[in-house]
């Protein structure tokens, strides 16, 4: 659904052909704004210091939605630091071959030396010796998790990106002998991206599995409460706000969106940044799918892009995901003068989005949807030269960047799902689920749920070795004010602002 869709609505998306201004430039790393790169935990003050991409400014100022500001710490208990938009001193060690700086004992693990590979994740707990049957999902010999998913439905070919990263991790880990002992097992459902199916595969579950890891589905609103009820924790990237405000949400992205007094809050990180690059749209239109969920999200861009200082030239948030092409949409657009364009699309809406503007040879300066686009199958679909220029925002470091997190995903999803593409919602899965084993090594040999929740909670700041934004989990808010932008460019995605690390310049503002 538009799940591909508002996954996004913490880092907002894009800007097509953007020019890297000399305060973006190279060895900038993060830049450090008005909202800081400090997560605000909920409690009033910004928990740790978030991973510095070289020139940041690591404890900078979290902003709240009242205008105050929440103090951050630069010594916090998740300080990290990462060079030139690499990876975290912890990640180094953790994804190279040398567990260098990454101690073997539990009590010494945090998530600034959690190592990545398979084989130092196993070393921590070995053998089967003690393991007892601790929780629902838990033998001695294995541990089962949940997994409920859109693998078919109205959009097609999006959300079984979810299980394919978390799948080859957990492959990846077992073939290293898995974490004390245990393999690690997915048990995967299909909901057919139906709310009601979502809520009765996971009720059905839950009895079986310790946890849910990488669900990936525009229904995901379905099921929330039946975790909730269950305490089972629940790691992914968050599609509807219900399931990313849950108490039991566990995510490397946060939540979709920031809710105070009823109205949703969005960081403003992508219109500064389309600013500061010299790209900003005077004019944007939104598109969106006649799905609820869709819509409400582009609403909220909306309202974005015109607290910004932009003028809405026109809005369809009713387009069906059945439309032979999106030609009509195109001439209002370019009959109105529209400067920009911003979607909440899948990437078939978005392939025909981009086929019309090439038939209407209209190409607004900015044009951009959210991280759901971050696959080759956006290229492919739309074809190569349709899609030149399109751009989106991603809160993790593309993978073109070689970074030496982003290249574990893909060399697992090679080795163990082999033919399947790296994608935005597969690395947000992965990186989620890596969270998940550093909890589970953290929570003991013999893990309960309300163990696991114990070592996720004493979590400051977590950013997947720098591969991912900086966020405090348990705060559960959008996974701002960080981001990157990238354009296709080519058969590729290429960087294009800031020139390395992460943007980190916005504030929660009112977006509804």
């Amino acid at each position: 659904m538009a799940g591909s869709i508002v996954v996004v609505l913490g880092l907002v998306a894009s800007a097509c052909g953007a020019r890297v201004a000399p305060y973006l430039g190279a060895g900038q790393g993060v830049q450090a704004g008005a909202g800081g790169v400090g997560a605000s935990d909920g409690s009033g003050s910004a928990n740790g210091s978030s991973s510095a991409l070289s020139g940041g400014s690591p404890g900078a100022a979290g902003s709240t939605p009242g205008g105050g500001s929440s103090s951050a710490s630069g010594s916090g208990s998740g300080a990290g630091s990462a060079s030139s938009g690499a990876s975290s001193a912890g990640a180094a060690g953790g994804a190279g071959s040398s567990a260098a700086g990454a101690s073997s004992s539990v009590t010494a693990l945090t998530p600034d030396n959690f190592p990545y590979q398979p084989a130092q994740q196993a070393a921590f707990c070995q053998g089967s010796a003690g393991n007892t049957a601790s929780a629902p999902g838990i033998t001695p010999t294995t541990i089962t998790m949940g997994n409920v998913s859109g693998i078919t439905g109205v959009l097609a070919n999006n959300f079984g990106q979810g299980p394919q990263g978390v799948q080859a991790l957990f492959s990846a880990v077992n073939a290293a002998g898995g974490i004390c002992g245990r393999q690690l097992k997915l048990l995967v459902e299909d909901d057919g991206q139906d709310a009601g199916k979502n809520a009765a595969d996971i009720a059905d579950e839950i009895p079986k599995v310790f946890a849910f890891a990488g669900s990936t589905s525009d229904a995901d609103n379905g099921g929330v409460q039946e975790m909730v009820n269950a305490g089972t924790p629940d790691f992914g990237a968050a599609i509807n706000p219900n399931r990313g405000v849950s108490p039991v949400y566990w995510s490397t992205n946060g939540a979709t969106v920031y809710t105070q007094n009823g109205h949703p809050y969005l960081y403003n990180t992508l219109p500064n940044g389309l600013k500061q690059a010299g790209n900003f749209p005077s004019r944007v239109a939104l598109l969106a799918y006649s799905v609820p969920i869709s819509a409400s999200a582009a609403q909220e861009f909306q309202n974005l892009f015109s607290q910004s200082g932009a003028s809405i030239c026109f809005t369809d948030y009713s387009i069906s995901p059945a439309s032979a092409s999106l030609d009509q949409d195109v001439l209002e657009m370019k009959s109105k003068g529209c400067t920009g364009v911003y979607t909440t699309l899948d990437v078939t809406g978005n392939a025909k989005l981009l086929e019309s503007m090439s038939r209407q040879a209209w190409r607004p300066a900015f044009a951009g949807t959210t991280f759901d686009g971050y696959t080759p199958a956006l290229i492919s679909v739309a074809g190569e030269s349709n899609a030149q220029g399109f751009e989106m925002n991603l809160p993790f470091l593309p993978f073109n960047d070689n970074n030496p997190i982003i290249n574990l995903y893909e060399s697992q999803l090679s080795t163990y799902e082999p033919g399947q593409a790296p994608s935005g919602f597969g690395v947000e899965a992965w990186a989620s689920s890596q969270m998940f084993l550093y909890a589970l090594i953290k929570a003991g040999r013999n893990p309960t749920r309300a163990s696991l929740t114990a070592a996720l909670n004493a979590i400051g700041t977590w950013d997947t070795g720098g591969a991912t934004v900086p966020i405090v989990p348990r705060a559960r808010r959008p996974a701002g004010p960080c981001t990157m932008a990238v354009a296709v460019k080519g058969n590729d995605f290429h960087r294009v602002w800031p020139a390395s690390g992460f943007y980190c310049n916005g504030q929660l503002v009112r977006a509804g």
